[in-house]
């Protein structure tokens, strides 16, 4: 069911990619996920912010700061809330100011407010008389710990940071360090610029000095004096350069004296490759793993010290810190899942168990629209495989429930239970597992019927995104979720393809056209029947008369008909004079195309047909303006050779109350007919 939210900045920071407060940064991410996943988002800010949603502007103050001017803004949000609350109906309003209540409505939607600043820096009279009668939550188990007698509070929401959009560098780091952010005493840029001094190395500052007199201040008897050639202040950056600076960095410098309860700029850097020296300031040493990817320290001495043994960290532990700990995607489902909690119910979905193929058959369209709407759908929770599954993989048995909220199909989750274990179906031939639907909720309300008996909760093959991570399975207990898998990716927004290895796929291009007349050939209704027949042939020439398609030729055949039927498939044929020498088998939706697998003639390994075929994929995936070429499950050497870099899938398990039993059973693994794909080169 999509979902107004009216999200609430601080009045004196603007919203936007380029936000320098770490607050904004997070309203401007939840704003983004809303718009894209079909919800409404209203954003109440200063004018000269920009958001996905709908942007509600307040004047920006002129000049300092004052008493005087907070006053006339608190009123400006007032009013604001008001205008937004009058005019259409409001699932949930969302708090991120310091100040919030100067300006909380007193009646109307649920309200919920992010404490991002350490508890101790809110008058506790305010926290108390806000806990009776709004929600508000911490960032991080650091902060919370500081005041551990305010309360009631919510569980914690901890801070994440956009994972696509940050990358390392692929080159040696830069020689210089970095401090980035707000300029004020708190924040310690001066012990920043000693600490560069003393380890004889560039320092950029990059931040914003807000017009409050004592940020003014500190900057220009503080750290201005201390500024040389060496040591540069280069002002507030745009969110790109942000993101290219501290992937060149050689290490973040974060001085911060203030009990910080969260740090998205340290995230940020891991993320970027980068690790983080800091002093031991509230959450740093939860985000910081000292010793691999930074190292906390006490002082400026020791701060010059961390920076000269930076180089002994590994890029590739701090990235991987950054995908297992500080996902964005990982925070915004925890919040769309708070809001779907507070929203108020508006009907009452009904759930329905489905037994037999003709049930999943008479759904097929609007299943496919719901996949269609779903931003967290794979091409494997599609009704054009998960029918033929069933049909041919399955022997037409189906276990799994259909969710209708106002006479809308709202989830399709295909699940049973076996030994007491409830698990996804499609595993197997399927990379990625999940369920179609509009909400985490929506999947826990289908899931509850599918529950009835279950001693424990097994789900396997999970995409960071997909709601079964978050949706609340009734009577769960013992309930977690770790990394399982591997799955290379391939951005498309930035030139991630190495420029020598993109050269060589012209070059072997240039090679086959030598040999006989190159040419590409896409499936259509008309060839698919025998681009197939090649491709099964091909795939087990190429492993000797095995593979992963052997006895599924009837499966695969149902599947790539489907998906072309619905614009989804994309098959390439590579055929040198009229011969086929390769064929690649892939999937798209959305903004992303699904490599799944090959077949090529082994008697041409030495034309590199599997790199001509996957360089093709990759070349036409990017001019559909795809975001990103998925090589799916498996850690195979030649996807990294293509620039690839792992996102992972997790598997949840739980016991079920009042069944339970000691420890865990293993998750099933379900790529086990898939393994021969292991090694696979192109």
């Amino acid at each position: 069911m999509p979902l107004t939210v009216v999200s609430v900045s601080y009045p004196f920071a603007r919203v936007g990619a380029d936000a320098v407060g770490g607050a904004e940064q997070v309203l401007s991410t939840i704003d983004e996920a809303l718009v894209r996943e079909g919800h409404r988002s209203i954003v109440i800010a200063q004018e000269g912010s920009r958001c996905a949603g709908e942007l509600e502007a307040i004047p920006s103050p002129q000049g300092p700061i004052g008493i005087a001017e907070r006053a006339v803004a608190h009123r400006y949000v007032r009013e604001a809330i008001a205008r937004v609350l009058g005019r259409q109906r409001v699932d949930v309003v969302h708090l991120h100011g310091f100040d919030f209540h100067a300006y909380a409505p007193d009646s109307g939607p649920p309200v919920v407010v992010t404490l991002h600043l350490p508890l101790d820096w809110y008058p506790r009279e305010v926290l108390c008389r806000a806990a009776s009668r709004m929600h508000l939550h911490c960032v991080s188990a650091a902060q919370r710990a500081l005041r551990p007698e305010i309360g009631p509070l919510l569980d914690d929401i901890p801070n994440g940071v956009p994972l696509d959009r940050l990358r390392p560098c692929r080159g040696p780091k830069a020689a210089f360090v970095l401090a980035l952010g707000r300029i004020c005493p708190e924040k310690g840029v001066a012990d920043a610029v000693r600490a560069a001094r003393e380890a004889h190395i560039r320092l950029v500052i990059a931040g914003r000095v807000f017009p409050y007199h004592e940020h003014q201040r500190y900057f220009e008897l503080e750290v201005a004096p201390l500024l040389d050639e060496q040591r540069r202040f280069v002002g507030a950056v745009g969110a790109r350069r942000k993101w290219r600076l501290l992937a060149l960095a050689r290490c973040l410098l974060v001085p911060s004296r203030a009990p910080e309860t969260s740090s998205l700029v340290a995230m940020e850097a891991l993320a970027c490759g980068t690790p983080v020296v800091a002093y031991a300031a509230g959450a740093l040493p939860s985000i910081v793993e000292h010793g691999r990817t930074g190292f906390i320290v006490r002082d400026v001495a020791e701060m010059a010290g961390a920076i000269r043994r930076s180089t002994e960290l590994r890029r590739d532990d701090c990235r991987r810190a950054a995908e297992q700990r500080f996902s964005a995607a990982l925070m915004v489902r925890r919040y769309l899942a708070l809001y779907r909690r507070l929203a108020p119910r508006r009907s009452a979905p009904t759930a329905r168990v489905l037994h037999h193929l003709s049930e999943l058959t008479s759904i097929g369209e609007e299943w496919a629209d719901l996949c269609r709407g779903d931003p967290n759908a794979t091409p494997f929770q599609y009704p054009q495989w998960l029918i033929p599954w069933c049909r041919h993989l399955n022997q037409e048995s189906v276990a799994g429930a259909s969710l209708r909220d106002r006479g809308r199909l709202a989830a399709v989750v295909l699940a049973s239970q076996e030994t007491g274990a409830l698990r996804l179906q499609g595993a197997g031939v399927s990379d990625y597992l999940g369920a179609a639907a509009r909400s985490a909720e929506a999947v826990a309300e289908a899931l509850a019927p599918l529950l009835r008996g279950a001693e424990r909760v097994e789900l396997g093959q999970l995409r960071p995104s997909s709601p079964l991570l978050e949706a609340r399975l009734a009577g769960a207990v013992e309930d977690r979720s770790d990394p399982q898998d591997a799955c290379p990716v391939l951005p498309l927004a930035a030139p991630a393809v190495p420029p020598e290895h993109w050269k060589y796929f012209r070059y072997c291009q240039r090679r086959m056209d030598r040999v006989g007349r190159f040419s590409v050939v896409e499936a259509t209704e008309e060839n698919l029947g025998a681009m197939l027949s090649d491709l099964f042939h091909l795939h087990q020439a190429r492993w000797n008369g095995g593979g992963v398609l052997q006895g599924l030729e009837a499966f695969h055949a149902e599947v790539a008909r489907g998906f072309l039927h619905a614009g989804m498939l994309r098959m390439l044929a590579l055929r040198l004079d009229a011969r086929t020498v390769a064929v690649l088998y892939a999937f798209a939706t959305r903004d992303r195309t699904w490599f799944y697998l090959s077949g090529f003639d082994p008697g041409l390994e030495k034309l590199s047909p599997g790199v001509v075929a996957v360089g093709t994929a990759i070349e036409r995936a990017a001019a559909e303006g795809h975001c990103a070429f998925d090589f799916l499950r498996g850690a195979e050497r030649y996807k990294y050779w293509w620039g690839a870099r792992n996102a992972w899938t997790f598997q949840r398990r739980a016991i079920i109350a009042c069944r339970k039993h000691e420890g865990f059973r293993p998750v099933a693994s379900s790529g086990s007919s898939r393994t021969a794909r292991a090694g696979q080169r192109p």
